[in-house]
């Protein structure tokens, strides 16, 4: 019997500092480089923003000797502390829209106010308009160059795959900072590094980060997937074993050591991964699936059908699930069952090459030789080259 092709999405799950975007048939380190970032951006603001905006209560006037800048007056400085503390009430209320147009109101007062651009600068971020974010803490940063400035632009860059800067602010973050935002910013490094597909470096970086940071779970996870796409199986597996040591909840990097596993040929040690996943969040899709796929592998059919029905269950939309439910069908010889989990795969997503590829298959053993040189050649045109060998039938 001519094999299907499975797409598991937990290939290796990385959480790292981008957002989303789903290549090849199954997650990449590049796809949860991604998918994750907002995650992790707004855990850093939770414990970051709690720090960074606070009421200013002395009175401070900084003015400078130009002819070209307003002197204030006791009073506008005052009115434009009042300004920039009620702002900073509004924030931490999640008032956002509110505490933008108290910062607004600082700002007019009192130009030279850097610690009024970089909160307004945090509302904007929390409102998603990234570019005004910029324009804001390049501002503070002009009136008054700090670490923590350097930082929050760099991960804003990142957001916005503008990685030279942001390596840029995150290296000057290195050079002017002594506390954990140093330690984070070779994490972030790390990040670029990973996305760039420079493995070697990532892994230095991430070496230096827990250096500095040695309890940083979300560190150890993202070495660890560094060294799996460096064929370091062992390694990952350390680090991933690592990050739970630290985090016991941290489900990304039990699929993450159970796709590694799985490459190993553990697979009882994968399923047992996923199965911690599982039960830390029993709504977690991606490991239904992947679990789906071992046991598949170790010809489980009824538990595979039943995982890929589980994923399907919670997200109906899911198109990696009816894909590989599809392969377990074609291996249990329903071939028209197998035929329609793969119309559905392409029903939602009409550029899924293996779908095509698997359909075709499929359509063969049903001996519809019409149908199935269609599929291939679709998936031929949308990158999958493993189609090219099934072609060869095709007149």
């Amino acid at each position: 019997m001519i094999n299907t092709y499975e797409t598991n999405i937990s290939k290796f799950n990385l959480v790292l500092v981008r957002k989303g975007m789903i290549i090849f048939c199954y997650t990449t380190g590049y796809y949860l480089i991604k998918k994750h970032m907002k995650q992790i951006l707004l855990l850093f603001f939770v414990f970051t923003f709690s720090s960074s905006l606070f009421a200013q209560t002395t009175d401070t006037t900084e003015t400078v000797a130009q002819d070209t800048v307003k002197v204030l007056s006791a009073e506008d400085n005052q009115q434009a502390e009042r300004f920039y503390n009620e702002g900073v009430g509004l924030f931490t209320n999640s008032q956002y829209t509110k505490a933008l147009s108290k910062f607004d109101n600082a700002i007019t007062i009192k130009a030279n106010f850097p610690k009024a651009y970089y909160n307004r600068a945090l509302c904007q971020i929390e409102l998603s308009n990234l570019s005004a974010a910029l324009t804001d803490l390049g501002s503070a940063i002009m009136l008054e160059p700090n670490a923590k400035y350097y930082f929050r632009r760099g991960v804003v860059q990142l957001d916005m795959n503008e990685l030279d800067d942001a390596k840029q602010d995150f290296n000057t973050t290195i050079k002017m900072d002594s506390t954990d935002l140093r330690g984070k910013s070779y994490y972030y490094i790390g990040g670029i590094s990973f996305e760039l597909k420079d493995y070697h470096h990532a892994v230095m970086f991430y070496d230096s980060a827990l250096m500095l940071m040695p309890n940083y779970a979300y560190a150890y996870n993202d070495r660890g997937s560094s060294n799996r796409m460096l064929e370091k199986y062992r390694s990952a597996i350390q680090d991933y074993t690592a990050a739970i040591s630290i985090d016991d909840k941290m489900i990304i990097a039990y699929t993450n050591r159970a796709s590694v596993k799985r490459k190993m040929d553990d697979l009882k040690g994968a399923i047992l991964d996923y199965s911690e996943a599982i039960a830390i969040d029993s709504s977690f899709v991606l490991a239904y699936n992947s679990r789906g796929v071992v046991y598949k592998d170790q010809g489980k059919y009824t538990e595979a059908l039943a995982d890929f029905d589980k994923a399907i269950s919670l997200n109906s939309k899911y198109v990696f699930a009816y894909n590989n439910r599809g392969n377990v069908k074609y291996k249990m010889r329903k071939y028209n069952e197998a035929v329609q989990d793969y119309d559905k795969a392409i029903m939602l997503d009409e550029d899924y090459g293996f779908a095509y590829l698997n359909r075709g298959i499929a359509k063969e053993m049903l001996r519809d030789s019409k149908g199935a040189c269609a599929d291939w050649r679709a998936a031929y045109r949308l990158g999958v080259d493993t189609a090219k060998p099934y072609l060869n039938q095709c007149k």
